[in-house]
């Protein structure tokens, strides 16, 4: 499976393993190997990691928590206690930790305690940042995608516009070419 990377922080990307959350929800996480895989494609791991379905049910937890606690920022209101309390755990972890080899390579690789350790603290250090003011859920009906608007004026209203920003224009001229259609014409 190739997974989509469009919310700038990994936190966000692990966030959008969902898609559609509010209509017709789509796990993209379905076996512990396609977590190992959104890893290695995210850049974080150089090498496929073993998963438990243990791993994959706390990954899982972890990013609904990552989800609603973004979200709430969002909405201006506290994240719940147990969200909090589930971050903070999984943060505290040891992390994945690029290794440099003799060769002068440098190795990425590590375990999925280690990867959800990574994970929940690039959340801490999102929200304890500026950036945080930044984040937004995608504007198109249906996405709920997360992502760090890092444009100029910070009016990104997509979390791609290769994705939805696109859906987004083709439905807007659509929507305009059958106004003009519907237009009675001058005859005279």
């Amino acid at each position: 499976m190739k997974f989509v990377y469009l919310g700038k922080r990994h936190c966000l990307d692990f966030a959008g393993t969902v898609k559609r959350r509010d209509s017709a929800p789509e796990e993209l996480l379905t076996h512990p190997k396609l977590l190992s895989d959104w890893a290695i494609q995210a850049g974080l791991l150089d090498a496929a990691i073993d998963i438990t379905d243990k791993d994959l049910a706390t990954a899982l937890a972890l990013r609904e928590a990552i989800y609603r606690t973004v979200i709430a920022r969002i909405e201006g209101r506290r994240p719940t206690l147990a969200d909090v309390n589930l971050l903070n755990e999984c943060a505290c972890r040891p992390q994945l930790t690029p290794r440099l080899l003799r060769t002068g390579s440098v190795r990425r690789d590590g375990t999925a305690s280690q990867l959800l350790a990574t994970l929940a603290a690039d959340l801490l250090e999102l929200v304890a940042g500026a950036d945080i003011d930044n984040v937004k859920r995608c504007a198109h009906p249906g996405c709920t995608r997360l992502y760090l608007d890092s444009s100029r004026a910070k009016t990104r209203q997509w979390c791609g516009m290769s994705t939805c920003g696109n859906r987004a224009k083709v439905q807007a001229f659509r929507a305009r070419q059958r106004s003009r259609e519907q237009m009675p014409s001058d005859q005279g």
